[in-house]
């Protein structure tokens, strides 16, 4: 949704980015993330406790006990408020915070509805260019932004996931087994697109079976510096109508830090010569949790786990719709049963395995509401 004046656009997000609004984020799905399943911590391989990550997970998967979340005082967190205040910002009510191991953002204050979360001044986010729908230009537009960066973003750099985070746990960044393990041969073809699509822009500086030991090192660097640039454009990158009319691809510091629920009432606007901002749509309690809707009533899971690294268990119609639109696939997915699989889940493995376990099991039972009607 979106109104013009004087050519200072103002507009309504939707948090997706190849959407017929205004703002817009990637298809998902990866702002962190316990993840989805209802599962306890995992055993291995997920995000660490207060990681470097707090954006790209589904509210509901966490409710356990007290709301109430506990605020963090890192360093990096008070230089991120210091430097967006020093810019404009309106921070006054809300804070970042530890949700039972998920970081997210808190109200340390009431807020009423329709009174403003936060905002944030258009001039601190990053501009990535006004690119069509596939990431891999605005990726490389990002490391060249990264190359040339003076210092003045360093708060907000500091607090993205580096390539090494644990917290990039999308399917780009799982191993042939565990893309196996999805069943859906969808999602696996998108994933090796990518990944040849990402070698190809390497070309001879790729690392391959015949790269020399001695340079493997530098060649599986860049491998991976690309990959997590994808990635970020990918979960954090929000498409904002500029006032030549074209959809520019934001970075914008603080508002990528608010999670996913898809009851979430709150919406993101403003006006690319002012502020951004996040409005509240309903009552918030000083201690809860402010999240944010990612996507719309047709993104599937197949994009929150593609592009976020979560599984949403809310999401019911988009499912049917996508396994509906590929009934080749459901071959894969009647490789095992829904038993078989909650009997592996029960066992607790790796993490990206709970997420190919619990990705499969809703896609099989949006299969099985196919079939019923």
């Amino acid at each position: 949704v979106s109104s013009c004046a004087a050519c200072a656009m103002d507009v309504r997000w939707c948090p997706q980015f190849n959407r017929a609004f205004v703002v817009s984020r990637f298809p998902p799905l990866t702002m962190s993330k316990q993840r989805r399943g209802g599962k306890s911590k995992p055993k291995s391989g997920g995000p660490t406790k207060i990681s470097s990550k707090g954006f790209g997970a589904a509210l509901h998967a966490r409710r356990k006990g007290s709301n109430a979340g506990v605020l963090l005082s890192q360093p990096s967190y008070e230089a991120l408020r210091v430097w967006l205040e020093s810019e404009g910002a309106n921070l006054k009510r809300v804070g970042i915070a530890d949700f039972n191991g998920l970081r997210g953002v808190m109200a340390t204050q009431e807020i009423a509805v329709r009174d403003e979360i936060i905002s944030i001044p258009a001039s601190c986010a990053v501009d990535l260019g006004t690119q069509g729908a596939d990431p891999l230009p605005v990726a490389i537009a990002l490391l060249d932004i990264l190359r040339a960066d003076d210092g003045r973003r360093a708060p907000y750099w500091d607090v993205v996931p580096p390539p090494d985070s644990p917290d990039l746990c999308t399917p780009d960044f799982f191993s042939e087994k565990e893309l196996q393990m999805l069943q859906w041969p969808p999602l696996v073809r998108e994933v090796r697109h990518r990944s040849t699509q990402l070698r190809s822009v390497l070309g001879a500086k790729a690392p391959t079976g015949d790269t020399p030991v001695e340079e493997m090192a530098v060649a599986g660097g860049r491998l991976r510096q690309l990959r997590w640039a994808v990635w970020l454009v990918l979960s954090r990158v929000l498409t904002v109508l500029g006032p030549d009319s074209k959809g520019h691809k934001l970075l914008i510091p603080f508002i990528d830090m608010f999670n996913h629920d898809s009851a979430s009432r709150h919406y993101l606007t403003g006006r690319t010569d002012g502020s951004l901002r996040v409005v509240a749509g309903s009552h918030i309690s000083a201690g809860e949790q402010i999240c944010i809707v990612y996507g719309t009533e047709e993104t599937s899971n197949a994009e929150f786990l593609g592009h976020y690294g979560f599984i949403d268990a809310t999401v019911t119609k988009a499912d049917v719709q996508m396994v509906s639109r590929h009934p080749d696939a459901h071959a894969a997915l009647a490789m095992t049963s829904i038993e078989a699989d909650e009997e592996l889940l029960a066992k607790q493995p790796s993490w990206n395995e709970q997420l190919a376990l619990n990705f499969r099991l809703k896609l099989k039972r949006a299969v099985s509401d196919v079939i019923a009607t």
